[in-house]
């Protein structure tokens, strides 16, 4: 028996991204490798020394916070009237950033940047719901968006 008080159309769950568990243990296990060997032959000290693990230890621990805060995946809901049309603020600020539409179906659009910049800001996935727009990316993608966009959600609140 269906429950007659389930909206017809629920939402999907959102989509699943990097956490920041596995990005952390992404960058500190690679930095530290890195790390310690590049200080062992700039030092001349041995892989059996503890030195060069020491020094990638630290280095490693740093590299793996600061990109586990900047590169995590996170989300950014957009109410809107009709989401299956972006608001021209988004627009602006997709080709301003020089993101284009890379692959689309009828509740998913896909933007990528241009190549060089993909290092620093990574692809936005927009999923389209019934009253809103659900944005994907990196952490610090959607903090930069977010800001750019303030007045855009401000009004759209009030």
């Amino acid at each position: 028996m269906t429950n007659p008080h389930a909206s017809p159309d629920p939402d999907p769950p959102p989509i699943e991204g990097l956490d920041v568990k596995v990005v952390f243990i992404y960058y500190f296990a690679w930095v530290t490798a890195i790390t310690a060997f590049t200080t062992s032959h700039v030092f001349h000290w041995s892989l059996l020394s503890p030195f060069p693990y020491r020094w990638g230890l630290a280095v490693g621990t740093v590299a793996g916070v600061v990109a586990a805060y900047w590169n995590h995946t996170t989300m950014l809901a957009l109410p809107l009237a009709n989401p299956r049309q972006l608001p021209r603020q988004l627009q602006v600020w997709l080709t301003e950033h020089g993101y284009a539409l890379a692959d689309a179906n009828e509740n998913m659009q896909i933007y990528r940047p241009r190549f060089w910049h993909t290092w620093l800001h990574g692809t936005i996935v927009v999923e389209s719901l019934s009253d809103r727009l659900r944005l994907y990316s990196r952490s610090g993608t959607i903090k930069q968006l977010r800001q750019d966009l303030a007045k855009v959600l401000e009004e759209d609140q009030q």
